[in-house]
């Protein structure tokens, strides 16, 4: 069985900046911070005025792993260091802003297309970091940090780097909110996930990066990436299988690698974006496949959904939960109690569980499936 190391991640969100204002909120299942957009939908806001929230989100994630970063150098060269970062909205309240003035004045001014470049993030790392080993972007919505992750392990694997800093940085643009609203899938309230009564997301801001190597360089943090996988659907543009086959797939090519049977995972984090079609679909691949046994929860109830951070800043969830004393606290799910699916244990809040071994999920538009198991790895 393959293992590869995780650095401790950053974590940046609307329940705060550090690592332990995420968790302390995220135990505690806080949503008392959410804010209404300028068009009246519930947002989780990292910012909530006076700067761009993007460079905000991704100058002090950098500010936070900082530290991580210079302990990485001193191990490996920094052209064996590479950079995978993935993301939904690049820079598109610019672009407003231009278009916006364009209309009103028939100038773009100083705008750039560069400037909403994909990969503008990354050149943006590299050059704060020091870092020049084999770096791009991942574009595939809200699966995109946890496959970063996935691609990292192939670069590893391929000896093309020694470590490799991925993640994902997003931000809920006006753009983004009144796209998923379009296709009636935001909800008026904070999301509910899993529940019967549920009617959509709450898209929110983020960030979570961390570096990936197959040695341990942070001898206190022993959480070990053992089991992943990525499938698709080719079922609809933005719906997924409502039959969950290849979701199901996904799970048990991870557990798979990982040389684990579904009973052995003693906490799931659920994609659990609180929409209609996806909460029935994961529902039905989590009944198939997991007995009441596993903990499972949503935390986006807490965080939001922040589209192609969420599979990082869950990563960084599952990380510290799995690095606290033994029985953990588990991630509560955080909703009105009346679920759809019975027979599921959903966490609630203050309950403790021994969690060795979890898995998080994290799908997207286009049937893009992903799911990553993390272990201690003193097993």
């Amino acid at each position: 069985m393959k293992r590869y190391y995780l650095s401790p991640p950053v974590m940046l969100s609307c329940l705060g900046r550090t690592v332990e204002e995420n968790m302390e909120r995220i135990r505690s299942g806080s949503q008392d911070h959410f804010v209404r957009n300028a068009g009246g939908k519930l947002v989780g806001r990292y910012r909530t005025a006076g700067e761009d929230i993007f460079d905000a989100l991704l100058f002090d994630a950098l500010d936070e792993l900082e530290k991580s970063a210079e302990v990485m150098k001193s191990r490996f060269e920094s052209n064996r260091i590479g950079v995978i970062v993935g993301g939904c909205d690049y820079y598109s309240q610019e672009a407003a802003l231009q278009h916006r003035l364009y209309r009103e004045s028939g100038s773009f001014g100083t705008y750039s297309i560069d400037s909403q470049n994909p990969y503008r993030p990354i050149e943006i790392i590299r050059r704060r970091l020091g870092l020049s080993g084999p770096s791009f972007s991942i574009a595939a919505a809200c699966a995109s940090s946890n496959i970063a992750a996935i691609r990292a392990v192939d670069l590893l694997d391929a000896g093309l780097a020694d470590a490799v800093l991925v993640g994902g940085v997003d931000f809920a643009s006006d753009l983004i909110v009144d796209g998923f609203d379009s296709l009636s899938a935001v909800s008026s309230s904070v999301t509910n996930p899993f529940s019967r009564n549920r009617s959509g997301i709450t898209l929110a801001d983020g960030a979570s990066l961390y570096f990936i190597t197959r040695e341990q360089v942070f001898t206190d943090y022993d959480v070990v990436l053992t089991g992943y996988a990525s499938t698709s659907d080719g079922y609809n543009m933005t719906g997924p299988d409502p039959e969950a086959k290849e979701v199901i797939a996904c799970i048990e090519r991870a557990l798979s690698m990982a040389s684990l049977a579904p009973e052995d995972i003693d906490y799931v984090n659920l994609h659990g974006t609180g929409t209609i079609a996806n909460d029935s679909m994961e529902a039905k691949a989590i009944k198939a496949l997991f007995s009441s046994s596993t903990a499972i929860s949503s935390t986006k109830a807490m965080t939001g959904h922040t589209l192609g951070a969420a599979g990082a800043l869950e990563t960084a969830i599952v990380f510290y939960t799995l690095m606290e004393e033994s029985p953990q606290l588990v991630p509560p799910h955080i909703f009105d109690g009346e679920a759809e699916v019975e027979g599921l244990h959903f966490a609630h809040t203050g309950e403790r569980k021994a969690i060795e071994r979890a898995m998080t999920n994290s799908f997207a538009f286009g049937g893009l499936n992903s799911v990553l198991i993390l272990e201690r790895s003193t097993r």
